[in-house]
């Protein structure tokens, strides 16, 4: 991966459906972790964690990395190059990893939503005085809104967090359609916004420049497989 501005980034995707997520190729950090969680909880933390590692082996040839809340909560990458950044999200059984090697110059995030109709309800409380942007027309009920919320949503991620209202990272859309992000009042460069809708569920990326990622579907066979050959 080449730092800057244009960094590489990498999204995962992974459906865990019906797939036991085994904590032994969890690192011993992780699986500590793992044992301080319960039920759903556990079995939604341990599933992201396995995604994300192989999705960190896949962007940058590292192995045997964990993947660690920070103070804050955040995802950080331990054990592998230095700059590395991930971004995580779930909805469901199908889990989602963002991951770039651009220092701390770069920015990251991702979120997935399943499209929701409801979402058209519930997005106007979202929405700044400048918002929404135009995407055109609505293909599937619930689709475009679905699309504006994960954007919010991810670069809430990418942010780290100023501020915990969805209203206050405010979408743009250029002339050419280019969607971009900024955060009300702070003094935040903007990020570029992408999205993908598969099988339902609609993932947003936020990220520093221009260069837009590469998507990756991936089977958990191909996960543990990965993990597993480390």
């Amino acid at each position: 991966m080449s730092a800057g501005a244009g960094a590489r980034v990498l999204v995962v995707d992974c459906d865990w459906a019906g797939r036991r997520a085994p904590e032994v190729l969890l690192g011993p950090c992780e699986r500590a972790h793992a044992a301080s969680l319960t039920g759903a909880r556990r079995v939604e933390w341990v599933r992201t964690r396995l995604t994300a590692k192989a999705a960190v082996h896949w962007a940058t040839g590292a192995s045997a990395t964990e993947i660690l809340p920070d103070p804050d909560g955040a995802p950080q990458v331990r054990g592998g190059p230095h700059g590395i950044a991930v971004s995580l999200a779930h909805t469901g059984e199908l889990t989602v990893c963002a991951v770039t090697e651009a220092g701390t110059a770069s920015l990251i995030g991702v979120d997935v939503e399943p499209v929701d109709a409801r979402n058209n309800i519930l997005l106007p409380r979202l929405l700044g005085l400048a918002e929404p942007p135009r995407l055109g027309p609505e293909p599937s009920p619930g689709l475009l809104a679905t699309v504006l919320v994960a954007a919010k949503e991810a670069a809430l991620k990418a942010y780290h967090r100023p501020s915990s209202a969805l209203r206050d990272y405010q979408l743009r859309q250029e002339s050419d359609g280019t969607l971009r992000v900024g955060v009300t009042g702070r003094p935040h460069h903007e990020l570029r916004v992408w999205w993908v809708c598969r099988a339902g569920s609609v993932t947003a990326v936020c990220a520093t420049g221009d260069r837009p990622p590469e998507h990756r579907a991936v089977t958990t066979d191909e996960v543990l497989a990965a993990l597993g050959a480390q």
